[in-house]
């Protein structure tokens, strides 16, 4: 795991400034790369690629990056892991490639030079984010290239306009040295406010996007294109298995392998066990494949009602893992909070339990972990997955009436509550037009419309702009769900998250369940076969039988969360502060809230995300 960097200076106007201000832009980054940097400067001047490296594969000087062919015509800079770069690189070998390390960035150069941009990354299985420069002569001259996985687990941003290229792997390394405007992204913040996350591409910059997951982008001196090489939307046309064992025996062997993959590494390795399903799954997969005792982490609260340990202790025990407990409490938060706000490349409601996990592994010497991010997703493990269902016959009825009535009985009709699990005069303001979307937001927002339009002094008309949220496939809808959990709550929030909590830390996060390959199996299942009234995840346990302990899928979810509501009412003087530092936020309604929160009117969520926007 690495960071990235790097500058096309089409015009060639920065001259002798594009490499020190590459080499500022990289080492910005340290945190993500502290055992070694690079920098390649083209021999026009016109391009330069910064690397900042954390060893995981090959610790040795010859997986130095930024890294070259065998004649210095093809440059890479790269982040990430691929899990099966040995299989590629013995394909390449018997094409009579020559290697010179053990590394799989240089299987990726090689693999780009026999099978070009498209070819190499339909046949990469992992994470990644990378940039290619092709010196050789083609028909559009020399090229930069651009590309990540494909469900968006490691981050690429950029700048582009008419005279530069900018990129990294952090948006606060772009607009480091003030060659882009700072200006604020008033739909980015919307969203935010919206969702708990700025979507993709969008980011809180005006004019600095995301890569899209799963796509590349060619610049050349005739053009500037990006394509889409792989669609998460295909994974959603449904199979015909329709056994519940045979659905199961499949999933086990896939995990089986994935589990094996993701265990590569050079570097210490464990996994962060909460005592879940999904974290207890990776234990017992993993502890299949290695000859000594699996390090285990977990984290536990002063705040009993909050704390798995009893299950991930009995996970631990069951397979002799080498386990360490980390005690969080309230004045950890405290203590930490300049540090995680600092950490967040991009606004977030979500990322502290991460941090913390994450700070933890690295004092227990822990380069690698493996998390259980994805198994909610892939398996339908949330619990609105079930109450679809319900709220269709819901819909139905609503539609049938007139807008008015519609409004006029979703506004009085506050048993809908104890299905939505959110305060009911908030959240049923979306059944008054009651789309696959709005019903998704009714479990997934964060503030409604007429809070987002109070919060930034916007008429009716803008925010309808902003806040526009629709889909361009129409689905069922626990399927709507799932199609939207991947694109929003994943890859906008869970996986930005893991990357730069991680990387504040300096360890990388691996998450097993988002396999490519295993994503477009399990998604693929009709949802009848991952949903049971009595069972969490019914697929995901049977699949792995005896391995789990009876205590860990026969009890309420809980999901890795944290006590942050009693963290936040004990430190909310200080914080209030910072929610007020945001100077788009109008102040009478951020000071509203705070007081409804400590009223019990407001869920925490709420009052930090005013406290992360008064740090962008």
């Amino acid at each position: 795991m690495c960071r990235i960097v790097g500058i096309a200076d089409f015009k060639e106007k920065l001259g002798a400034k594009l490499e020190p201000l590459v080499i500022s832009m990289r080492d910005s980054m340290l945190h993500g790369g502290p055992d070694d940097a690079g920098i390649y400067i083209s021999e026009d001047k016109k391009i330069a690629l910064g690397h900042r490296r954390l060893s995981i594969i090959d610790l040795s000087s010859s997986g130095h990056q930024p890294m070259a062919n065998s004649d210095k015509t093809i440059w890479i800079t790269y982040n990430g892991e691929i899990y099966n770069f040995q299989e590629l690189r013995g394909q390449l070998a018997d094409k009579g490639y020559k290697f010179q390390s053990k590394s799989d960035t240089e299987v990726i150069i090689y693999g780009y030079e026999e099978w070009g941009i498209e070819g190499l990354l339909l046949r990469l299985r992992g994470m990644f984010a990378f940039a290619i420069y092709d010196s050789r002569e083609t028909q559009g001259g020399n090229r930069l290239i651009l590309a990540r996985d494909r469900l968006g687990i490691k981050p690429l941003y950029y700048y582009l306009d008419d005279e530069k290229l900018i990129f990294a792997s952090e948006v606060k390394a772009i607009v480091k040295n003030n060659l882009v405007s700072k200006s604020v992204n008033e739909e980015a913040m919307v969203k935010f406010l919206q969702l708990g996350s700025v979507p993709a591409p969008m980011t809180t910059i005006k004019n600095i996007f995301s890569l899209p997951a799963a796509s590349y982008m060619i610049v050349d001196e005739r053009s500037r294109n990006i394509k889409q090489y792989w669609n998460l939307l295909d994974c959603f046309k449904i199979s015909t298995l329709d056994s519940f064992d045979e659905a199961a025996n499949e999933a086990r062997d896939l995990l089986l392998d994935v589990a094996k993959i993701h265990l590569v590494s050079d570097a210490p390795l464990g996994v962060f066990l909460s005592g879940g399903i999904d974290s207890s799954s990776l234990v017992a997969l993993a502890s299949g494949f290695r000859d000594m005792p699996l390090k285990t982490l977990s984290v536990i609260f002063q705040e009993k009602d909050y704390s798995e340990a009893h299950y991930a202790k009995e996970v631990a025990k069951k397979y002799n893992t080498e386990h360490h407990e980390v005690l969080l409490s309230t004045n950890d938060f405290q203590n930490e909070l300049p540090l995680i706000l600092k950490a967040m490349d991009q606004p977030t409601v979500d990322g502290v339990n991460t941090y913390f996990i994450a700070k933890a592994a690295k004092e227990v010497g822990l380069k690698v972990v493996l998390s259980g991010i994805g198994g909610d997703e892939i398996f339908m493990g949330y619990s609105y997955f079930k109450k679809a269902n319900i709220l269709n016959f819901a819909r139905q009825a609503l539609n049938a009436l007139p807008p008015f009535a519609r409004k006029g009985l979703v506004n009085s009709y506050l048993g809908m509550e104890k299905l939505t699990g959110r305060i009911a005069h908030e959240k049923l303001c979306y059944m008054a037009n009651p789309t696959n979307e709005n019903s998704y937001l009714m479990f997934r927002g964060l503030f409604t419309p007429e809070e987002i339009q109070r919060a930034m002094g916007m008429s009716t008309k803008e925010l309808e702009t902003l806040a526009s949220f629709t889909l361009s496939r129409n689905l069922p809808l626990a399927l709507t769900f799932n199609l939207l959990d991947f694109k929003h709550y994943l890859q906008n929030q869970l996986l930005k998250d893991a990357d730069f909590m991680g990387m504040r830390h300096s360890v990388e996060i691996r998450v097993p369940f988002l396999d490519h390959i295993l994503v477009e199996k399990i998604l693929s299942l009709n949802p009848s076969l991952k949903l049971s009234n009595g069972v969490n995840k019914p697929l995901l346990v049977k699949a792995m039988g005896e391995a789990l302990p009876k205590s860990v899928y026969k009890r309420t979810k809980m999901g890795f969360t944290f006590p942050f509501e009693k963290w936040i009412y004990d430190n909310w003087e200080n914080m209030q502060e910072i929610s007020l530092l945001n100077n788009n936020l109008e102040q009478k309604f951020v000071k509203k809230i705070w007081n409804d929160f400590k009223d019990g009117k407001v869920h925490w969520s709420r009052v930090w995300a005013l406290v992360v926007l008064g740090n962008f």
